[in-house]
């Protein structure tokens, strides 16, 4: 039985400190035969001539660099950017909308088998139509000034555009999350509520394992064990005890 072989890649990588850039290069030179790194550079405008210049199928993409950051790079590039590997060197806002975008990252030092698993994931999805997707749908999400920015939120054939502020109630369903709308209609998200809860944190408040609400949505609070919220569409959703306090401390009502 012949066994297919994983593509030869070519890569970049862009990345505004130099050890970093040099450290990552060393280790896929040394453990990855199948990946060819073809250039460098510091800063995204010489990124994004980079890119253009030499069209590789993997970038490895640095988030924060000086004035700009890697979602400066992608927006310059247009519709179809080469397969993103993010490389960052802390927690962020940024690194959550990647992980509810489903797209590559490492963090730095960049682990050997970590790098090994995305590299696997790129010779797999190297400009696939869900790549694409998922890198509009991330560009889409970070910007979160305010509820009225809409949110892309992956579904069964794409990603539908909601506002923050239309979502009253998400609904754990296994992998899946139910999203209850203002206007009473529903969707259904192919993220679990766990990402959802990252992504929304600052809107909205996780009052049960099953359940996250917006609020903005929250119209009253009836005293319980854990007691229970009433919601702007009419639903009474309860509260588990071990998140009672944190409601309070949400609503400003300690």
């Amino acid at each position: 039985m012949r066994i297919a072989r994983m593509p030869q890649l070519t890569a970049v990588i862009v990345d505004d400190e130099e050890r970093p850039r040099q450290a990552l290069a060393k280790l896929v030179e040394r453990t990855q035969p199948q990946v060819t790194v073809t250039g460098m550079a510091p800063n995204v405008p010489e990124g994004v001539e980079l890119v253009r210049r030499l069209a590789p199928d993997v970038i490895f993409l640095d988030i924060e660099m000086g004035e700009h950051s890697g979602f400066d790079l992608l927006r310059s590039l247009g519709e179809r950017p080469p397969y993103v590997i993010f490389t960052t060197a802390h927690e962020s806002y940024a690194l959550t909308a990647i992980r509810f975008s489903a797209l590559a990252f490492l963090l730095k030092p960049v682990d050997k088998d970590e790098l090994s698993t995305a590299i696997r994931k790129a010779q797999q999805a190297v400009h696939g139509a869900n790549q694409i997707g998922m890198v509009e749908m991330l560009l889409r999400n970070m910007d979160r000034s305010h509820g009225e920015r809409p949110l892309a939120m992956p579904v069964s054939d794409g990603f539908q555009m909601v506002n923050m502020n239309e979502i009253v109630l998400c609904v754990s369903d296994g992998n899946y999350t139910t999203l209850h709308l203002r206007d009473n209609k529903s969707m259904m998200v192919s993220r679990p509520i766990g990402h959802l809860e990252e992504l929304l944190r600052e809107h909205f408040i996780r009052v049960h394992n099953e359940h996250l609400v917006n609020r903005k949505h929250i119209t009253r609070y009836i005293r319980g064990e854990g007691g229970e919220v009433v919601l702007s569409n009419g639903m009474n959703i309860a509260v588990s005890r071990r998140k009672k306090q944190e409601l309070m401390a949400a609503l400003d009502l300690i």
